[in-house]
């Protein structure tokens, strides 16, 4: 017993490997709207017994130098623009910590400023207006039963809940789970979850790896028009670049989360390209294979492999490549069903995960920029049903349902910020999806089998949209949204 929770306590230990005990916190500092980077921010700890502060080169690139582990806050300061406040950023003795820090300009100029508090519904996305805020890498970890799941934190959010502990699916002022729209760098994306049956959008463990994300948004109602295939919300998901200056590599493990490795490193350090790499194992395998007995022998098995390369900045613009890899499966059936289903009945689930998107950012002028995505999403879930038949003693399978779906993206979109009150954005995305549905049943074993599902075809589902935001003042401002449908659906 002692040798089983030493090996316990010793895989839910991070294991960080360093040289010394301080660390840089890095990053850039950016224009939110036009995604320029600012040159001359000041960037400063404000707490902590001392203070510390830089300011930005003409990259828009910072580094605070030899900080010691701790949690601090970082204030962003720039003449013309507003103050940002990032609270409860970790330094850890492992590894470099990286910022992106977007600031928006003030509509007007002032003598003095006075910040009274700082806005925890204040989002990435400049044209969210209402029921919309960020959360970050470090509230998804630090949430207690969160089991570090971006699904589980919102649970928490006001007007949201969740049905069911065994899954993360969420519901949003009585609306669908079924409702809620994913996306990771702005890409439309399947349901990033383990046992995750295709149509719905949670499961029972996230198949994001939260090494690999950034703060982030969640938003309820009220969505910007680019949100327009969302009934219910939106998880806005971003994935971090890796760290463009020296390689790092982290081991941990948890008892959901399983065992993982992160590494991240820079391709070419002159023109602050990256790569950043994760992949993480269930634990509940680990634990059987070096003997320990957790009470069952019907253990999930999942794990997934995430990625996010950026080329760094270049004549064409930056280029992402990012995606998710993930597959899971469990089986429960015969003598280890009996006493949980009766009569030696059982399941068999399976799932698997494809994401892949390319990025392609292209900085037209300090004004203007053109950002677009092309990206294949690929789900597959299969389960299997068993029962006994009572005359002959003989298990038999009950029903199959086999569902995949697979998904073309393809998404553009124009941004400009005309000046310091006048923001617009026009954009078209299109999405060809196709689906195979499989699902037949039986009674008995001597029935023929009933077909409930045979489809194979696909649909299209095209839109058009523009968003204009104009600030009258620092407390008034004024959104307007459009957008047009197009639906194909092949007979």
């Amino acid at each position: 017993m002692k040798k089983h929770l030493f090996i316990i306590s010793f895989f839910i230990t991070q294991l960080i490997f360093a040289q010394n005990n301080k660390q840089n916190i890095r990053g850039v500092v950016i224009d939110k709207l036009s995604q320029t980077t600012l040159t001359g921010a000041n960037i400063q700890i404000i707490n902590g017994k001392g203070t510390k502060g830089t300011s930005t080169d003409l990259n828009g690139n910072f580094v605070l130098t030899d900080i010691l582990p701790d949690r601090y806050e970082i204030r962003a300061t720039f003449v013309g623009y507003k103050e940002v406040i990032i609270p409860n950023v970790v330094v850890t003795s492992g590894k470099e910590t990286i910022l992106d820090i977007a600031m928006e300009e003030s509509v007007k100029n002032m003598n003095e400023i006075v910040i009274n508090g700082n806005r925890k519904n204040k989002t990435i996305n400049s044209l969210t207006s209402a029921s919309a805020r960020t959360f970050s890498v470090e509230e998804v970890n630090r949430y207690s039963g969160g089991r570090s799941d971006a699904a589980r934190l919102v649970a928490n959010f006001a007007g949201v809940s969740a049905p069911d502990d065994s899954r993360n699916d969420i519901v949003i002022r009585g609306n669908s789970p079924v409702g809620v729209l994913w996306r990771i760098n702005g890409m439309n994306v399947t349901n990033p979850n383990h046992f995750a049956s295709v149509g719905t959008t949670g499961g029972a463990v996230s198949a994001l790896n939260t090494n690999l994300l950034k703060s982030s948004d969640f938003l309820t109602s009220a969505f910007p028009a680019e949100y327009g295939n969302a009934t219910a919300g939106v998880f806005d998901l971003g994935f971090r670049n890796g760290n463009s200056q020296k390689r790092e590599t982290t081991l941990q493990a948890g008892l959901i989360t399983g065992l993982e490795v992160t590494t991240e490193g820079p391709i070419n350090k002159k023109n602050g390209s990256s790569y950043l790499v994760g992949y993480r194992y269930a634990l509940a395998g680990v634990a059987q294979a070096v003997g320990i007995d957790i009470g069952t022998t019907a253990l999930p098995s999942y794990q997934d492999l995430s990625f996010n390369v950026n080329s760094g900045n270049s004549k064409l613009g930056k280029f992402t490549l990012f995606g998710i890899l993930a597959t899971s499966s469990i089986n429960i059936s015969g003598s280890n069903s009996s006493s949980m289903y009766g009569g030696g009945g059982g399941h068999d689930l399976s799932s698997q995960i494809g994401i892949l998107g390319l990025k392609h950012f292209k900085q037209l002028n300090n004004k203007s920029y053109f950002s677009s995505n092309l990206g294949l999403n690929y789900s597959n879930s299969e389960h299997k049903d068993y029962d006994v038949d009572r005359l002959t003693d003989s298990s038999y399978i009950k029903s199959e349902n086999k569902v995949a779906k697979t998904a073309y993206n393809f998404s553009t979109s124009y941004n400009s910020k005309i000046n310091s009150r006048l923001f617009l954005k026009v954009g078209i995305q299109d999405e060809l999806i196709g689906l195979n549905l499989y699902y037949r049943t039986k009674g008995r074993i001597v029935d023929n089998w009933k077909q409930i599902w045979d489809y194979n075809s696909y649909t299209s589902l095209a839109q058009v949209y523009i968003h204009a935001k104009y600030c009258f003042s620092e407390k008034f401002t004024k959104t307007y949204d459009s957008e047009c449908f197009g639906v194909y659906v092949k007979t």
